[in-house]
């Protein structure tokens, strides 16, 4: 880069200067370097003390994380984003910046969507690190144009707020203004007719997902192909039905007792679980199917591309070409952001972000009319020990706005839903949201709502902030 632009670079914005001025040493991860090296030198042409590292264990003021600038598989890129942030916090680090390009507008960039889980790890770091400064930057990169980039770079750096972008235009980015809605739990959308549609459904033989199917189906009947993980238990002989798995796992003891047996209490655990999720799912085909729909469930692991394939293939023959897709599944596996681990954040993204992934690849060339994605609020406000959730949802978020401009006569809806009164939402965490007077959705009027938001059309907006508000409670 001539000295030149340098220099024009550096005297572009009239509070770059302060901002720079707060931190002494500042380090760039290198994972574009490019980029590395062009804002290094921008921010030492301000008097700063800049470094390119990939190794901010030493630094304790600055960081800028460039991880979500350089590619590569997406699972990779949070876990490394994530690494850098925990190394830094543990050597004592002041500031913190992740970057990502999802068009400098949070929308979906060159990336789709897929690199977009910076914001959500920020807002999680922030709650749980509150003596760090921590900054999401959304910025459009031009790979041919090095200097543009670094000067849409260094505007947003200047406004010193925890989430801005930059786009191409230079225009500043607000996340989520004017865009993202909180929806009271009530609509009056009129329903569209669309009997003759093929739904997919990840995760939607049990919990949430299934009663928002449910409430769907009375509505416009037609065709539902659900996938989950279990192969459906048959009921344990000569105990009766229950949903009590309490009640259950003292009936199977009791029969084991009863026939010489020794209860095996992790035996027992799995045997009432597999019962219990066997039992949802035939429940789950029955009530659908009541409602005059045509059901099929299928065991599929959708973290598995393979199993994915084959069953959208049986689903085409079965079925019907898809038309509609819903993609509810997803696991937790919570701790603090400085604890987190590498398998916990793959167990949570291989469901949750791999998953959508699998099915979009298994579905390319369809013309899918309807498209909803279950994320939550954890990706809106951040939630303290759910960051590689909060990450991923946020990451199902930037695709769906991607896939609304790619798809634009279809209905696409992220879904960014609070606590529901079940589901993943057990006795200790309903006393967790109670005490910070978030209430849980009925299920109900969340499936409800669920309805008439996929029936209503294109246009009413991509991001749905279901629930009550987490801002100002001590849950933050």
């Amino acid at each position: 880069m001539r000295p030149i632009e340098l220099r024009a670079l550096a005297e572009l914005h009239d509070g770059l200067a302060d901002e720079v001025g707060t931190w002494s040493s500042i380090a760039i991860t290198n994972e574009n370097s490019t980029l590395a090296e062009s804002v290094a030198h921008a921010l030492s042409a301000n008097g700063c003390n800049v470094q390119i590292s990939n190794s901010p264990e030493a630094l304790t003021q600055q960081l800028i994380v460039c991880t979500a600038l350089g590619g590569g598989n997406v699972i990779d890129m949070h876990w490394q984003a994530l690494s850098h942030a925990q190394a830094f916090r543990r050597a004592g680090g002041k500031s913190l910046i992740l970057l990502q390009d999802t068009g400098g507008n949070f929308a979906g960039g060159p990336s789709h969507g897929w690199h977009g889980g910076m914001a959500a790890l920020a807002r999680t770091a922030a709650l749980e690190w509150p003596d760090m400064s921590v900054r999401c930057i959304d910025i459009a990169v031009e790979p041919e144009d090095v200097v543009g980039t670094t000067s849409r770079l260094m505007k947003a750096y200047a406004q010193n707020t925890p989430l801005s972008g930059v786009d191409l235009s230079g225009r500043v980015c607000a996340m989520h203004t004017g865009e993202l809605l909180r929806q009271p739990l009530h609509s009056s959308s009129q329903a569209e007719t669309t009997a003759n549609d093929v739904w997919i459904v990840s995760g939607g033989a049990r919990g949430v997902t299934a009663a928002c199917i449910e409430a769907l189906a009375q509505r416009t009947g037609g065709r539902f192909a659900l996938l989950g993980r279990s192969v459906p238990a048959e009921w344990p002989s000569g105990i009766e039905l229950s949903d009590d798995i309490k009640e259950l796992r003292r009936l199977l003891a009791a029969r084991a007792l009863a026939n010489g047996e020794r209860p095996v209490p992790k035996d027992i655990e799995r045997i009432a679980r597999q019962a219990l999720a066997g039992q949802e799912i035939r429940n789950t085909v029955a009530s659908l199917e009541a409602a005059g729909a045509s059901v099929r469930y299928y065991p599929c692991d959708i973290s598995s591309q393979q199993q994915v394939n084959n069953v959208v293939a049986q689903i085409h023959n079965e079925l019907g070409q898809i038309t509609a897709m819903v993609h509810g599944a997803g696991v937790l596996a919570d701790s603090n952001l400085i604890d987190k681990t590498r398998e916990q954040l793959d167990r949570v993204f291989d469901t949750k972000v791999g998953g959508l992934n699998n099915l979009l690849v298994a579905l390319e060339g369809a013309r899918l009319s309807h498209i909803a994605l279950f994320s939550s609020a954890a990706a809106f406000y951040g939630n303290t020990g759910q960051g590689d959730y909060a990450m991923a949802n946020e990451v199902l978020n930037r695709i769906a706005q991607s896939l609304q401009q790619r798809l634009p006569e279809a209905t696409v809806k992220s879904f960014n839903w609070g606590p529901w009164e079940s589901g993943m939402v057990d006795q200790t965490l309903a006393r967790y949201f109670k005490e910070r007077g978030i209430g849980l959705i009925p299920v109900d009027q969340g499936a409800a709502l669920f309805a008439d938001e996929m029936l209503a059309g294109a246009g009413r907006g991509v991001e749905l902030l279901v629930g009550d508000s987490w801002a100002d409670t001590s849950a933050h």
